[in-house]
């Protein structure tokens, strides 16, 4: 991805984030073969992510040569959103994928996280 994506990207991310304690990351990584959910795990505990005192960060990962992806989100956040919300996003993720549009999908996850980050963990005034 280039410069240009990532600035995208980065600012779905402020965006999504403004109002709420919780954090979304993106990795994007040059895998050719990968288990996309357990690379996310793997990525969430070498960031240091469950070490969040709110346990509510989110991950979008994303192997575009391997043609995979996963999104998950540390315990709170998922007790508070269920299972459901991530498979029914991955799901509405995959068509942007499918017609090569990688950026429009990050944002349009980050954007769905974000909403949920804001109502179930409104930033503490």
């Amino acid at each position: 991805m280039n410069r240009l994506t990532n600035a995208r990207i980065e600012r779905a991310i402020r965006r999504a984030e403004e109002g709420t304690s919780g954090h979304i990351v993106v990795r994007i990584v040059p895998d050719k073969e990968v288990d996309a959910f357990a690379r996310a795990r793997e990525e969430f505990e070498r960031a240091g992510l469950h070490g969040a005192s709110e346990r509510n960060v989110a991950m979008v990962l994303v192997a575009p040569v391997a043609h995979k992806y996963a999104v998950l989100g540390d315990r709170e956040l998922h007790a508070r959103v269920g299972d459901a919300f991530w498979r029914d996003l991955a799901s509405e993720m995959q068509p942007y994928f499918a017609k090569k549009k990688l950026e429009v999908g990050i944002v349009y996850a980050v954007d769905r996280i974000g909403r949920e980050l804001k109502t179930h963990f409104p930033a503490k005034v």
